[in-house]
């Protein structure tokens, strides 16, 4: 993507160009700001949706023009100036400047964290045959690494975990998924939703080792090989680290803002430091259900935290708060969920089933604190308004 001539000054830079922060952009001028607005983006390419380089992307049913988040003739019209592949490398909060990787500076009247996270990764393997899927680049990296017979060992059973290994299957490769914990998805679906998924998985040709710690590593000629702590070594032509994300801080806390696993923001997602603002991904905001600071890692936070920054530059009331909402698809079903469940107590869960699926209702605290639906759209859309009922309330309805 070109990058276009960008101002010295600007009256919003959004540093990020991916859900957060394209979606800042068009609340801005939603919102009725008419000065600059300019988007820095790290990767060369046009801004593109996240969600489906684990799936369709990875299979090859989509191309990375068909997964675009806007049209490019979409940001002159709106006059978003994009400045594409020259990452920004320092902010002075105290002068409000920014200077890019190029030596480009620009002055600002707001700024807008939307750095996003990355993968986190196992020091001991890198390098040739080993991937992790959080951009672009990451997924066509793997898809021309698989292959029908190639062995793919997946370290992680996260949702992005499975539905990677679920592609790969799809492509013909032979998949191998190693959890620590004792079931996939741990601790963030319930027990019923979590072993139901992995049945499905394992239906589909997919093995998963729960309780599978890597006491090691080691790289043959033609694979890598994972020594488990129960003895067993496994070997695997490719492997796939799924084990998480890490925000990405480096240039927030260069710029001397609060950082506590992500930038820590309040309500209306702005930082230590006045006119700067942090959304998304990286971004850290106290949720009451944990009573703690915490990121949520999902398309529908990252919309709703751009469209409370957007309103907060602009002087408006932020939006009304919603549950936080997720969305996974794993063999050929679709799991959404709203609302967060507090691990550090006790959870009570009510299976029900649905026409083609089923739901879950969590309960934590005597309410209804989140809600699961497989194939069930319908049950998860009445769902959603009542989580935070009591739950004899929430149960009557």
């Amino acid at each position: 993507m070109e990058t276009s001539s960008v101002p010295q000054r600007v009256h919003t830079a959004i540093i990020g160009a991916g859900h957060a922060g394209v979606e800042c952009a068009w609340a801005l001028r939603a919102a009725g700001v008419d000065g600059d607005v300019a988007l820095f983006g790290a990767e060369v390419h046009a801004p593109y949706e996240r969600p489906p380089l684990s799936k369709a992307l990875l299979t090859g049913s989509t191309s990375a023009e068909r997964i675009a988040l806007r049209a490019g003739s979409a940001y002159e019209k709106s006059r978003v100036i994009v400045v594409a592949g020259d990452p920004v490398a320092a902010i002075d909060t105290a002068a409000h400047t920014l200077r890019t990787a190029s030596g480009r500076e620009v002055a600002f009247e707001h700024c807008v964290l939307a750095t996003g996270a990355s993968a986190r990764g196992i020091a001991e393997v890198a390098g040739d045959q080993v991937f992790s899927v959080r951009g672009l680049d990451d997924a066509h990296r793997l898809r021309e690494a698989l292959r029908p017979g190639i062995r793919l060992l997946v370290v992680g059973a996260g949702y992005l975990g499975l539905e990677a290994a679920c592609s790969a299957r799809k492509l013909g490769a032979e998949v191998l998924v190693l959890e620590q914990g004792g079931n996939v998805m741990a601790g963030k679906v319930s027990e019923s939703t979590a072993t139901r998924i992995g049945d499905l998985h394992r239906e589909a040709g997919i093995e998963i080792r729960h309780g599978a710690a890597v006491r090691r590593w080691e790289r043959t000629a033609t694979s890598w090989r994972a020594h488990l702590a129960s003895g067993d070594p496994i070997d695997a032509e490719l492997v796939l680290v799924s084990i998480g994300a890490v925000a990405e801080t480096a240039l927030a806390e260069a710029a001397g803002l609060i950082c506590l696993d992500g930038v820590v923001v309040d309500e209306c997602c702005r930082t230590s430091a006045p006119d700067v603002y942090a959304i998304g991904d990286c971004a850290s905001a106290f949720r009451g259900e944990l009573q703690r600071y915490a990121r949520i890692e999902s398309v529908q936070n990252a919309l709703a935290q751009a469209r409370t920054a957007a309103a907060a530059i602009a002087g408006k009331a932020p939006p009304a708060a919603r549950p936080p909402t997720f969305w996974s698809e794993q063999q050929g079903r679709r799991l959404q969920m709203a609302g967060l469940v507090d691990p550090a107590a006790p959870c009570r869960d009510v299976l029900l089933p649905t026409a083609k699926g089923w739901l879950v209702e969590r309960y934590q605290h005597g309410r209804l604190a989140a809600i699961e639906a497989v194939d069930s759209p319908v049950e998860f859309i009445k769902g959603v308004p009542r989580i935070g009922a009591p739950e004899a309330v929430a149960a009557a309805v």
